[in-house]
């Protein structure tokens, strides 16, 4: 391979549905802090996780997406890692390129969950995680994984439809429409709706008054 040649990644298939493994493993918990990994659902070129972190007291947001991009506010970010089987290197440092990559996520300063991917597979055979967060005194941990339960579960992904069949549609910007809630009829979302329904207003009930809009 060129060394001066960037590699390049593939990309979470958008045709498919993925299969899930059962999955949550504990990266760091003190009197004040816990980071876990969970949520993790396997495609057929690669997987996607959540890092989910809880602390008790702290006057910052959490900082959870790294990648040397440290967000004002927050707390420097939690360093996170995969090596798999092949030596296949997925950190989340400054000017590195690898086939992880950050997604949505979301929080405050209580918790924060941030969702990655992750391509391609990781190789059969054991998987290394590493997670350190200096801030919080979590020293460099290292978590021996077996990807069998991954393979096993590439093999439940379901195809639906074939690659490139179907593309991002055009929206039409101009189309400023409401649409209508379409229940079907004689139904249990229908008769959900008529026994959620508010009774109409009591036309003899007392009418309470705002005074403080009068004047």
């Amino acid at each position: 391979m060129d060394p001066q040649r960037r590699p390049t990644f593939p990309a979470i298939p958008q045709n498919e549905i993925p299969a899930s493994v059962q999955f949550r493993l504990v990266l760091a918990h003190t009197d004040n802090l816990a980071l876990w990994m969970t949520n993790m659902r396997v495609y057929s070129t690669g997987l996607t996780f959540t890092l989910e972190a809880g602390q008790r007291n702290g006057d910052r947001f959490l900082g959870m997406y790294g990648f040397g991009k440290p967000e004002s506010g927050h707390t420097p970010p939690t360093l996170f890692g995969i090596e798999d089987s092949a030596g296949t290197i997925s950190p989340n440092l400054p000017r590195t390129r690898s086939g992880l990559r950050p997604g949505s996520g979301g929080g405050g300063m209580a918790s924060h969950a941030m969702n990655y991917s992750l391509t391609p597979l990781p190789a059969p055979g054991p998987m290394q995680i590493y997670v350190a967060w200096p801030h919080f005194g979590i020293n460099e941990t290292r978590f021996d994984f077996d990807t069998t339960a991954i393979h096993e579960a590439a093999a439940q992904v379901i195809a639906l439809w074939p690659p490139g069949d179907a593309g991002p549609g055009i929206a039409d910007v101009g189309n400023r429409t409401t649409p209508q809630i379409e229940v079907p009829s004689g139904g249990w979302f229908e008769s959900a709706a008529d026994k959620q329904k508010l009774p109409p207003p009591d036309p003899d009930a007392p009418r309470r008054i705002n005074f403080g809009h009068i004047g």
